[in-house]
């Protein structure tokens, strides 16, 4: 299972869209938090964020949530107080710990998968308890909330910021229901001081804003990114492509990741605000992005902010030879595309996505002369074709779409005609234009951009 699956939870009762969640659980919770106020308050929030995850998926999911809040929780106050040695052993228990219990849900099977087929490609026989073993339902949310801790207990160890002491508030901050199974990844430093505030002011809810960010992200989800979808998946399921079919499920597969992950995140920004609780902006028009590192700046930014700080620099970054940095971008990138899902697949989406900043880090002198227009079409393209493995299901099925999107082209368009295929007509109507537009909350309320924004990646001067 992947995080195209995490952030949807197709099997959830408490989805962001599901009326349970819109009118039963939101205003409840809502009206509740606005009568209380301190330790109260807190309890409440946390309270209904563990009832939310229980009812997002299964209850059991609780158990591995519990888990790191209470391993990192006691972990960073015993890290802050150690010295030498025994303050690096502590965090590596608590990295052993986390990406011990991620490694398990969540790519076990795909180890498994891969060592049978290795073993099979050797002439051995496989071993099908292995299977069996990792044979497990992947909690919703654990790649979110293993990264909001873990950039927590690093800090604690860099002596950036000082050990959560309140039991209470650190699960608040874990659980914070608005982001906690599609993100935005948030930060101790952005989200603790959030929930201390209104623990003593109470909550004071963002009406206007909270609510038509919420709304405009869950018109994104249903009205753009599910529609999209009920059109380009019977045609990404077809076993050969044309010419036509091959652009549109290309395409159309770009607009719906799109408005489906920013749907999610302006939904969590929305959730947050009625709250009082402002969460990180995530996306900023990617789609206008006219290089590999400009899209990183715009795509998924607190998730490319999080692999540069606690990753990228940690390799080394850019203080080194150019082909150590060189593979300080690609580590960086393969590992963040396995974040997204336990496929192959998505380590070919990341290798790309780092072959192209390794690129541009060495010749973006010769592609920054180019006009910006120019710039933004050309890569926005180059992004389409990079999204065909991340929807692949197999690690040989990108083949079909990039080599029939580009084969034979003037045949296919004799014999096919782009007009003969009207029933992708609803396609061309459905996407206004809103892939290469601001995001809407962007145009809603322009905040400054935000520190994170130079990201790894840059061409180097």
């Amino acid at each position: 299972m992947d995080d195209r699956a995490e952030m949807g939870v197709e099997d959830g009762v408490l989805l962001f869209n599901s009326h349970r969640f819109l009118f039963l659980f939101l205003p409840l919770v809502l009206v509740v938090a606005m009568r209380l106020r301190a330790r109260a308050l807190l309890g409440w929030i946390t309270l209904a964020s563990f009832v939310f995850y229980a009812y997002a998926g299964h209850a059991w999911f609780l158990l591995p949530m519990l888990f790191t809040t209470a391993l990192d929780f006691f972990l960073a106050p015993a890290i802050a107080a150690a010295e030498g040695p025994r303050r690096l052993r502590l965090l590596w228990v608590s990295l052993c710990g986390n990406l011990g219990l991620l490694a398990y849900f969540k790519y076990g099977g795909l180890l498994a998968h891969s060592l049978q087929a290795f073993v099979v490609l050797a002439g051995g026989a496989g071993d099908a308890t292995l299977f069996t073993l990792f044979d497990v339902v992947l909690p919703a949310g654990i790649s979110f909330y293993t990264f909001q801790t873990l950039s927590y207990v690093i800090d604690v160890y860099r002596g950036e910021c000082p050990a959560e002491r309140d039991f209470l508030t650190f699960a608040g901050f874990v659980s914070f229901f608005p982001h906690l199974v599609a993100g935005p990844l948030t930060r101790h430093n952005q989200l603790i001081p959030a929930l201390e505030r209104i623990a003593e002011t109470g909550v004071r809810p963002r009406w206007r804003d909270g609510l038509y960010l919420f709304a405009m992200g869950l018109s994104k989800k249903v009205l753009i990114a599910d529609r999209v979808a009920q059109i380009i998946d019977p045609v990404i399921a077809g076993d050969r492509f044309d010419l036509v079919s091959g652009w549109i499920a290309m395409l159309g597969y770009a607009i719906q990741i799109y408005f489906d992950f920013s749907g999610y995140s302006d939904m969590a920004i929305g959730l947050g605000r009625l709250f009082d609780v402002e969460l990180p902006q995530n996306f900023d028009s990617p789609y206008q992005a006219k290089n590999p590192s400009d899209f990183w700046r715009r795509w998924h930014m607190t998730l490319s902010a999080w692999l540069r700080d606690y990753l990228y620099i940690s390799l080394g970054g850019n203080r080194c030879t150019p082909g150590r940095r060189s593979f300080n971008l690609m580590a960086t990138m393969v590992l963040g595309g396995l974040w997204h899902g336990a496929s192959w697949t998505f380590a070919l989406w990341g290798g790309l996505h780092g072959l192209m900043l390794i690129v541009y880090q060495r010749y973006g002198h010769t592609w920054d002369r180019l006009p910006r227009a120019a710039q933004r079409a050309v890569f926005f393209l180059l992004v389409c074709v990079t999204w065909i493995p991340f929807r692949a299901t197999s690690f040989g099925q990108p083949v079909g779409p990039w080599r029939d999107c580009l084969r034979d082209v003037h045949a296919d368009l004799e014999a096919d005609g782009l007009g003969s295929h009207d029933e992708y007509g609803q396609f061309y109507i459905t996407v206004p234009g809103g892939m290469i537009r601001r995001s809407a909350w962007v145009e809603f309320e322009e905040p400054d951009r935000p520190p994170h924004a130079a990201t790894f990646g840059r061409r180097a001067r």
